[in-house]
């Protein structure tokens, strides 16, 4: 709204302009005076409206100082903020980075772990399918002891099953002995073969032949303790069971070789091929348990080179097994 000054002002203004058309006639110097009073209150009305229009210019420069000030605090804090998001964006990234490796890890992880898992669930079920035939197969008269672990697994006694029952040999010798020796020997019975097992451990020895009687398998199968002792070809010496143990052990069909122990010395089972064989019907089948594990590789590589006339087939058993059959089927 316009100032009081300007107000006033404009009011002398009309005043005199009306007083000096309505008085014009009554003295000649009247209108010469209410020129001059026109004048002024004009004057005056000029320069209270200037005066009035400095003073909002002044307010419109305070108020754009006001703005210009707040802007650029605005532009700067904007600036801030862009600077802030930079960094927090960089670390967003970095973050987002290393997470995603971690996820990929984690998925390569638990994709090892799956396929592992898988491998197992195969090898379980290869198994199951083994001891389901096994079992078929007897009559036990005792709760049977366990398969797998440092036991035969069945896939390994099936095979040697299927080889009994095809070739009926009449004796049968273990290198080792436990759970395989009741298995074979209601397999045994039922075929009328005879089974022999070394144990070079006498607590072993008694726990086998406890087993056996348990199962009334006593007239099928003789549990022989034999300690290891050296035996020598060449220059190379070797820990295996006492050869006093073999007497009277003839007309071998079936030797399954799973001890000794690979712990007594490097290439454990070499001597029983060179040793059994002399004892062995034309026909007969060596099983060489445990064959994935390189020392038992090793054996049956040496195996080959040494005896040409014996035949090697690997078998894709739990632990591995290489059978190597003379004579044929």
């Amino acid at each position: 709204m316009p100032s009081r000054t300007i107000r006033v002002a404009a009011g002398v203004v009309i005043a005199v302009t009306a007083l000096s058309y309505s008085v014009g006639d009554l003295d000649p110097r009247l209108p010469t005076a209410l020129s001059a009073g026109f004048a002024a209150g004009t004057g005056c009305l000029t320069f209270a409206a200037a005066r009035s229009l400095t003073r909002a210019l002044r307010r419109g420069e305070a108020r754009n100082g006001r703005m210009c000030g707040e802007l650029n605090r605005l532009g700067r804090r904007v600036g801030s903020l862009e600077s802030s998001g930079e960094v927090r964006h960089a670390e967003c990234l970095r973050s987002l980075t290393r997470t995603t490796q971690l996820v990929e890890v984690g998925l390569d992880r638990v994709g090892g772990q799956c396929r592992s898992l898988e491998r197992e669930i195969g090898r379980s079920y290869a198994q199951l399918e083994a001891f389901t035939d096994l079992r078929s197969l007897i009559t036990p008269r005792a709760p049977l002891p366990a398969l797998r672990g440092w036991a035969a697994s069945p896939d390994v006694l099936r095979t040697m099953t299927g080889w009994i029952l095809r070739t009926r040999p009449k004796t049968i010798v273990e290198c080792g002995s436990g759970s395989s020796s009741v298995w074979l020997g209601y397999v045994a019975e039922r075929t009328g073969a005879t089974v022999v097992a070394l144990e070079h451990e006498p607590r072993y020895a008694e726990a086998s032949r406890d087993l056996v009687r348990a199962h009334g398998l006593s007239d099928v199968v003789e549990v022989r303790d034999a300690p290891l002792l050296p035996w020598e070809e060449g220059q190379e010496s070797y820990l295996w069971y006492d050869r006093e143990a073999l007497d009277g052990i003839e007309d071998i069909g079936l030797v399954f070789v799973d001890g000794p122990p690979g712990a007594t010395g490097p290439a454990a089972r070499y001597p029983a091929l060179p040793l059994l064989l002399p004892r062995c019907s034309e026909q007969v089948a060596f099983f060489l348990d445990d064959a994935a594990r390189e020392d038992d590789k090793a054996v049956s590589d040496r195996w080959v080179l040494r005896f040409p006339d014996v035949v090697r087939t690997e078998h894709p058993a739990e632990k591995g097994l290489d059978v190597f059959v003379r004579g044929g089927v």
